[in-house]
């Protein structure tokens, strides 16, 4: 499951239903006594983790390293009962994930989507319950995550998901608070917003729609552990699957350092997926040793030039707040 926010979907309309189902397959409450609820970092949303669980140093939530187990928070753009209608059985598969069941639920005065599936990574079954809720404005995205093995955890994940409330519109969360690096925005491109450990860069500085051909880049950081010996080689290969465009053409990279880090960058050709119009993608891949940090951007053709020197820009920028051990 390591992996980070993929930028599937973005080329438009940023975030739309398929980047959920993409934030989805990359996620991985006792009764009476269970905990406080805990505001999550970088986010409006609070929960009340399962003991054991401790806020994540990788992504918005909570994990139980022992157990291998998650509570990923999210947060996108756009009505909360579009993305609950959207969550079928086919949308999820096509995030690896195969239904269990799903039902309607009350949680913060209003109805929200609770969704129990499983999915295999890395040879290992997985069991997720998935709150979809929020309001006209905004939806809100609960995953808790826990290995088949680990039945004990069940009844606590889907507690504390249920438990989760959230602030109004008024109250603005900090993008890059609890976030494991920074990036600067420049005039041409402007910090839209999070979502989930990703930050999303566009010309117009909002994550809704905007025009056609707006350029986006979207980075982030790994969720779990990866091993990487050979940077160049998974940068090509991450580059290659992405489900943005189809096949990459006129590959170019070359390696590069940020903050001390080791990396590989790269451009390329391609066609959008939905239009089959012809885009430039730009691509940084950042390792840091079992973490990486990646972004990707997309760009109209005939716009590619000027927008790639944004793109690096942006992405040459990263830092991390803290002094490397």
């Amino acid at each position: 499951m390591a992996d980070v926010v993929k930028t599937r979907a973005v080329w438009r309309n940023p975030l739309p239903m398929a980047a959920a189902s993409a934030l989805l397959a990359l996620a991985v409450v006792a009764p009476a006594g269970r905990a406080a609820p805990v505001l999550v970092p970088g986010t409006r949303v609070s929960l009340s983790p399962p003991p054991g669980f401790l806020p994540s140093q990788r992504f918005p939530g909570f994990q139980h390293e022992g157990k291998r187990a998650s509570i990923m928070v999210t947060e996108l753009p756009g009505p909360a009962a579009r993305m609950q209608k959207g969550m079928t059985r086919e949308l999820l598969a096509a995030g690896g994930m195969t239904l269990i069941r799903s039902q309607t639920v009350k949680v913060g005065g209003g109805d929200a989507l609770l969704i129990h599936a499983s999915q295999s990574a890395a040879g290992t079954e997985y069991l997720k319950w998935m709150l979809v809720a929020g309001d006209a404005g905004q939806t809100v995205m609960v995953v808790g995550t826990f290995p088949r093995t680990a039945a004990e955890l069940s009844l606590p994940l889907k507690r504390a998901v249920l438990s989760a409330s959230w602030s109004g519109a008024k109250a603005v969360a900090q993008p890059y608070e609890g976030l494991a690096f920074r990036v600067d925005p420049t005039p041409s491109l402007k910090l839209a917003g999070r979502v989930g450990n990703a930050l999303v860069f566009t010309e117009s500085g909002t994550m809704g729609q905007g025009e056609a051909d707006q350029a986006v880049l979207v980075m982030g950081s790994s969720f779990d552990d990866a091993s990487l010996a050979n940077v160049e080689a998974f940068a090509k290969e991450r580059a290659a699957k992405s489900t943005q465009v189809g096949p990459l053409r006129n590959v170019e990279g070359l390696g590069v350092r940020a903050d001390g880090l080791p990396g590989y960058e790269l451009v390329a050709e391609a066609n959008d997926v939905k239009s089959g119009r012809e885009v430039r993608m730009y691509q940084l891949v950042l390792v840091d040793r079992t973490t990486y940090y990646l972004a990707q951007g997309f760009v109209s053709a005939d716009r590619g030039s000027a927008i790639l020197e944004q793109f690096r820009k942006v992405a040459r920028s990263f830092r991390r707040p803290h002094p490397p051990r």
